[in-house]
Formats: structure tokens, sequence, C-alpha cells
């Protein structure tokens, strides 16, 4: 008999080969009381993850099921279950599966030879459960987590290499000598259910600190680019701002000798400003350069040593006034024992390690050379007026267009240099030449000073804003807020590199789309579309914003149908989000009165996408924001987010089985792609952060008006696969344009961190997802990227924060701008930023100017206010 009844909670089943094949069993009819009443879903709890499952009733048996993940977990713990069965092997020994039930959830468990014992008592007691020691050392175990992370990161929570960080990792501290006398706890975060953005393994002292109350603890944490991970000393007292956690931490630095650990927590990458400011010292591991385990342990007990010391300061502080002593007394002895054992224990850095490492920082901070440079003329004494005057509708005058001169090219052979005298004379002598310029320049707060490219090329040394040194002639020429170019009072002049606004390159696929949608009657700019398309790549869920009329809706209708996919063959549907929807029964589907299911507009999209895996299908919810959208977005965020959960439980569809086996198992498949709308009206709900957060934010151009291209009869392929959509395959080969995002994206993260709102994960991971594809076909540039991922990425999520100051906005608008160019115009009043601001905007001398244009917005429409 396969099935055994050992108890009112306790089952033991023999298994056969098609308990390791099937996502089904049958189970006795004497049985069927153990698990409930046919339809009710069972939560089935293997190596503590629940799998969903469900029992049935079919052809008068009743059937256990439940899912694949299951099936192939009790594959991977009995490997070789095909030989087996296919052998003449003894039952004795074959692996049986033993239920147990506990309150609502069933735990199962597979029973091998190894397991099993030998006598008949160990079926009827509990199994002993012996510590297995880990089968990989540390070394192993922490460059598995850096590289397998981002990898399981945006997957289902239930994959098992949580173990690693929750399991492996803590049994191997838990074993170094320091540890185990028992007075530490280590634990491992992974996440709860879904995966943690910052993960970590820490350890606590238990007579000093609780599990739930640390205030300092040892850490090992992932970096947010996951190329990295910290051992740490942290001090993470909870209520307490990011200023006194990093006086608390620098407080702690005084107490002992850090010797070769680094102590500037500014340079530690982690998605969470309080965690930055309570690091003490750290010891920073990569991939590549993970230490042996002999070191990674002789460090970690470094770090223990430190650990201690501190909180022995903290102890003896403490006790100080029960002893009748002074407390500065206390502390002042104790501090000169700990600085002489704290020497003692840690050894310096070698040198030649130094030497690494500056030569290291030297090539990051390398950076291609620009090729154009244009001349800016500002007028303070218009700027002077503003600041007096203050209304902003003062400031908001640069509608007349103002012409980009480029005054110099990168020229490597070029002999002509000009002197601070000779482009002093130069420009004093043009301004003499010409009464009307001043006149016209007095007119609005900036301007562009017309000059002959042939008597104004620079060097690349004379270049100061490119490369970031300055020579002398330099300093004399070309200085921020002098007079050393004044044409008139008021007015001077400086020379600023060159970025262009657009880049219209599309590759042939994509012009032949631009081209459909141009032959009926619609044309949209080359970025736009490249925006789209690498945005769908990268996540699927794309909003798109805009005023009415500006082409928000009638755009992904041209796009999807221009590559095959229409409303006749079913694979774009657009749907009309409702006023006051207020949970996602509207989306997915609910019970009438009669108790039948009713599906949502949805279902009719998850079943097609299922039903033709192959092609791309589009579901355009318009105007999104007519309903509050995190209430009925709930499920299909979880799916957009990489959930592969069934949409709907069980209990969803009632007694209406027919529905069940009908839209039960839907999940978010592979080619369905969420596009929303957003009108942001006065009628309008806002946006949440956490739906801005799951996708790129698109805004509408303005409508431009002319004469459009004539595309001809274009003709190419017009039905697209899939896998258009996917990772391209040349993503491998661009090392060096993933190095110098993630160099860019680590500078925004800093910059975002100093403001207390840095990315997380999902947002990283997407937006080097969006570079990764653009850059294998070649559509923009990494600084074209960064500038286009604070735009769609950044500053939508800020913005729906109401508290976000216009402090991060100045900041980010001055981002890629040299240093002291960018110290200098931060630290100006408002108004005058604003004013030159506006200039270097039109002159196209800022290096993010389409998130540039965007922040202006905000930065003016916060001053109003």
């Amino acid at each position: 008999m396969s099935w055994e009844l050992l108890g009112s909670d306790r089952i033991i089943k023999t298994t056969e080969l098609t308990d390791f094949i099937n996502t089904e069993m049958i189970i006795p009819k004497e049985l069927i009381t153990f698990f409930g009443s046919a339809g009710e879903r069972l939560a089935i709890i293997y190596q503590n993850r629940e799998y969903p499952s469900y029992l049935e009733t079919e052809g008068g048996n009743a059937k256990l099921k439940w899912s694949k993940v299951l099936i192939r977990k009790l594959g991977e713990a009995f490997p070789g279950y095909e030989s087996w069965f296919q052998g003449d092997q003894a039952s004795a020994k074959t692996p049986r599966l033993e239920i147990t039930k506990a309150n609502d959830a069933f735990n199962l468990r597979l029973i091998t030879e190894n397991e099993a014992g030998n006598s008949e008592a160990g079926k009827k007691s509990d199994p002993v459960i012996t510590a297995i020691p880990p089968a990989a050392g540390l070394q192993e175990l922490l460059v598995k987590w850096i590289a397998g992370y981002p990898n399981y990161y945006p997957r289902d929570f239930r994959f098992s290499f949580k173990d690693v960080i929750n399991e492996d990792i803590p049994k191997v501290i838990e074993n170094f000598e320091g540890i185990r006398s028992g007075h530490y706890k280590v634990q491992g975060f992974a996440g709860d259910t879904q995966w943690a953005e910052i993960p970590w393994v820490k350890v606590f002292d238990k007579e000093s600190q609780s599990i739930n109350n640390e205030d300092l603890y040892l850490a090992y944490i992932l970096a947010m680019d996951s190329h990295k991970l910290y051992l740490a000393l942290v001090n993470g007292e909870e209520g307490v701002g990011v200023r006194s956690l990093s006086e608390k931490a620098a407080a702690y630095r005084k107490k002992i000798a850090t010797g070769k650990y680094q102590t500037n927590h500014q340079e530690v990458l982690l998605a969470n400003a309080s965690l930055v400011a309570g690091i003490v010292c750290y010891r920073e591991y990569t991939e590549a350069e993970m230490p042996a385990d002999a070191v990674l342990a002789t460090e970690f007990e470094d770090f223990r040593k430190m650990y201690k010391l501190c909180l022995t300061t903290d102890q003896m502080a403490d006790e100080a006034p029960v002893s009748g002593e002074s407390i500065a007394a206390t502390i002042k002895e104790l501090d000169a024992r700990i600085e002489n054992e704290a020497h003692e224990e840690i050894p310096e850095l070698p040198e030649i390690f130094n030497q690494e490492l500056a030569a290291e920082n030297s090539e990051l901070q390398s950076e291609p050379v620009p090729t154009e440079t244009v001349a800016v003329v500002f007028d303070n004494t218009v700027e002077e007026e503003l600041s007096d005057k203050s209304p902003i509708e003062e400031i908001m005058i640069a509608e007349n267009p103002i012409t980009e001169i480029v005054i110099g090219y990168k020229d490597d052979d070029a002999e002509h240099q000009v002197t601070a005298d000779d482009d002093k004379n130069q420009i004093l002598s043009e301004s003499s030449c010409d009464q009307e310029a001043p006149a016209q320049l007095n007119q609005q707060p900036y301007g562009v000073e017309i000059q002959k490219t042939e008597d104004l090329k620079m060097s690349r040394e004379n270049q100061t804003a490119v490369t970031g040194t300055e020579t002398e002639a330099d300093q004399a020429a070309v200085k921020v807020g002098s007079d050393q170019y004044e044409e008139a009072p008021g007015l001077f002049t400086q020379s600023f590199i060159r970025y262009p606004l657009k880049n219209d390159y599309l590759t042939p696929y994509l012009q032949l789309v631009q081209s459909k949608m141009g032959n009926k009657g619609y044309y949209y700019p080359a970025e736009l579309i490249k925006a789209y398309y690498l945005s769908i790549k990268s996540k699927p869920f794309v909003m798109i914003k805009g005023r009415v009329g500006s082409g928000k809706t009638s755009f992904p209708r041209l796009f999807a149908e221009a590559i095959g996919a229409s409303f006749e063959n079913g694979r774009f549907k657009r749907l009309l989000v409702g006023k006051n929807w207020e949970d996602d029964t509207f989306l997915m589907g609910h019970l009438d009165s009669r108790g039948h299911f009713i599906p949502g507009p949805i279902m009719a999209m998850l079943k097609a996408a299922k039903d033709h895996p192959e092609k791309p299908h589009f579901l355009l919810l318009d105007e999104m924001d007519q309903s509050p959208a995190a209430a009925y977005l709930r499920l299909l965020l979880e799916g957009i987010n990489g959930s592969k959960e069934p949409f709907l439980n069980r209990e969803d569809f009632g007694a209406d089985i027919t529905a069940f086996r009908e839209y039960g198992s839907l999940i978010f498949p592979d080619n369905l792609y969420i596009i929303a709308t957003i009108n942001a009206g006065p009628d309008s709900f806002p946006v949440p952060a956490r739906v801005i957060d799951s996708g790129n934010v698109i805004s509408m151009p303005v409508v431009e008006i002319g004469v459009f291209p004539d595309y001809g009869s274009p003709a190419g392929d017009s039905d697209w696969e899939n896998s258009a959509f996917k990772i391209h395959s040349q993503a491998k080969g661009l090392p060096e344009i993933l190095e110098r995002l993630m160099q860019l994206l680590s500078d925004v993260q800093q910059l975002l961190i100093k403001h207390g709102c840095p990315m997380g994960y999902r947002g990283k991971n997407e937006i080097l997802a969006f570079g990764i594809n653009s850059g294998a076909e070649g559509l923009f540039s990494e600084q074209e990227l960064i500038d286009l991922a604070i735009r769609q990425r950044i500053i939508p999520v800020l913005e729906s924060d109401e508290k976000t100051g216009f402090e991060v906005y100045r900041d980010l608008a001055c981002f890629g701008l040299d240093e002291g160019l960018r110290e200098k115009y931060l630290n100006q009043p408002l108004v005058r930023f604003i004013s030159r601001y506006e200039a270097l905007l039109k002159a196209a001398a800022i290096p993010c100017p389409r998130s540039g244009q965007a922040l202006l917005q905000l930065i003016k429409s916060r001053y109003q206010k």
C-alpha cells in the first residue's frame, strides 16, 4: 500500500515515478478528509516555502494538484529517480513523502534512504534534525551572492537562491572561532515575500543587544550595483536622523584604530542614506578580487574585535557613574587602551595596494573629450532687476530662439591658440563695431555671442570646462561671474562644451516603423520612437504623459500596428479606465449575484498572449489616472514586476469550476506589454510612487507643425516576433559601455543619496537593461542614456513625492557640469540660477539637456509656490 495514515496529523506515501513527473496524484477516498473538502486551496510547505496546491474531484477520483516548481524541487532532492524506478530496487529503500498537518498548512518532507533510518521506530517518531555543515567555503558563497543576486532579484521569490544568504553564509560564520562561543547571533536576510533591495547577513552580540533592537552590529551587505559586497561595522540606531548617525559613527572611529579598512562611508553604494551614514568602517569585496577563506576569516575577526571594543566602550561609559568615576576619565583611560590594542590587532594597508588603488581610480576618472564648445553672454544687470522684482513671469521670457554658435572643435593638430589678451581684444573689438548687440542683449537675461569660428578656435588644453584643469591664461579668460569678457557694463561671456539636444539616428527597422506611422498622417520624432522601443525592452510597463491631443493614445496604437499588432488580430487592446475604479476586480473579474465568475477585460488579452507566445501583445490603459492606480493595478503590478503566480486564487471563482479551469492558471505572460497614458489634469488622481517606479515615464513632445517627410511606400517586415523585445544577444560584448554607464549611474546615485532619495535595485536594473539594448543597437550614447534615465525614471519618482524640494532638482540639473562650475552655479541665488540655466539650455551647453528642460520647469514651479 503506497499510502499510510500514521495519525490524525501525519501521512506517509511511498513514492512512484509519477510523483516526480506529474503535477497531480490520486488520493484514496478514505484519506480525503485528511486534506479537507474538494475545491479547497491547500498550503503545502516544503523547505520553508509555500507552494499553492488544490484538492479537486475529477471522474470520481480525488486529486491533489500542486505546482511544477514543487515537482522540480523534489527531483532536485532525489536526482536519480528515473534510474531508481526503472531498476529492481528494494521497496523498503524507496523514497517516501511525509505530509504533516499543522494548523492550516501541510508540511512536506522527502525521506530518502539516508534520512529514513533502519528501525521502525524511526517511522513513528519525528526525525532527528542534525546541523549539516555548509558544503562551500565563505569565498565561494560570497562570490555566488555577488554574481547571482542581480539575476534572481526580478524573478520569483521562491527560488532557493535565498538559502545562500539566509542559511549557507550564516552557517560558515557560526563556525568561525570567535563566533563559536555562543555569544553571537548570526542572521541572513534575502527578503520576506520578495527579494530585498538591500540583502544582508548580520552578526550581533546577544548579551548586549537583541536581534530586534540592534544599534551596533557587523554585516555583510550587497552594494546597489551588485558588483561589490561590504563587510561593515554599522551603527543602526532606530529613529535617529542621518546627521546624528554620521556623528555617532565618527565618535566610534575615535575609539578604535581601523587600520587598513576604509572609513569614508560616502563612497559606499547603498540605497539607504541612514544605513550609509551609520557605517563606522568597512571592507569592500568584488567577485574578481575575493580573498581566500583564510583571509576572509582573518578580516572578519578584525571587525569582530573592533565591534567588541565599541561595545565595551559603551558599556564602560554607562557603568562609570555607578562606580563613582567620571565618565570623561573612564573614556580617556579606555581610549588609550583601545588604541594600543587595535593598532596591534589590525595591520596597515600595504603600500603596493595603495599604489594600485590610486592607479585604478585615475583610470576610472578619465572621460572622453567632447568636440564642440559654444560662447554664452550673460547680462548681470537684467538678472539684478529680476532679483528685485522677483515675479516668475519675468524669468520665463525665453521665448525668442537663440542661435547656437560653435566656436571650437577638438583638433590635436591645431596650431592657433587664443591667449587671454587676444581673446579679450577680439571680443571687445567686435563689440565696438556692432553697437546694436549690447542693446539687443539687454532685452533678455542671456544670449549667445556671435563670433567667428576661425578666430576663436580653441585647443584641447584651453577647453577648461572639458578637462577640469586650467592654465593661467584659462583662469584669466574664463571665469564664472567675472567681467573678463565685458562688452558693455554688466555683460560677460563664457565658453561651454556643446551637447546636442537631438539624436535622430534610427536603425532600419525603426525607420520602417516611423515611415508606417508617418504614412498614416502622424509624425513622431526619432528620439520618441527609440525611447519607447527601449523602454518596452527594459520593462513591460511604459507610462506616457502628455496634454490632451498630444498624441499619447495614438502613438502606442500606431507603433503596435507598425509591427503587426492590431485590434483586428487581437494583439492590441485599448481599455479606457473608468471613473473611481476602487479595486482590481474591474480589471480581473468578479462574481455576480448567482455565483458566476464574470471575467474582466484583461482576461481575454492574457489568454491571447498565452495562446500565441511568439508574438508581442499590447494592452493600452488609457487615462490611467482617472482612478487610484495603486488600487486597481495591484495584481497587475505584481505580474509586471516579475511574479509568476496566477493572478487569481481558487476562492476568487467561488463555485464556478468552469471559469477556474479557464482563467485560474493565467499568469503575467512574457509577451504582454502594458502601456498607460497619464493626463495629469485637475480632476485626475495622483499616480503613486510605487506605480511610477514600476516603469519608464515618457513625456510626449510638442506637436510639430510643418511639412512631413515623404516616406514613399515603405517595404519590410511588419510582423515582429516577441524576441525583438528581449535583451539583445550582443549584450555580453559591451563591457566598456556598461562600465561607463555604471560609473555615471553611481554618480547620480550618490547625488540622490545626499538628498535622502536614492534609487532602488529595480530602477537601477531597468536603467541598465535600457542601456544594454541601446548600446547593442547603437541608439544612444552613455551620456544620453543617463539623461533619459533622469527624465524617464528618476524625475517622475521624485515628482510623485510632495516633500521633494527644489534643491534636489537643482542638483540634478547641474549633473555632469565641471565640478567647479557646478558648485558656483548651485551657490547662486535662485533667480540668477534660473536665468543662467535657461541661457545654457538655449545654447545646448547642458550635459543632460532632455532632463534639464523638465527640471527647469519643476524648479520654476517650486519657486512660484
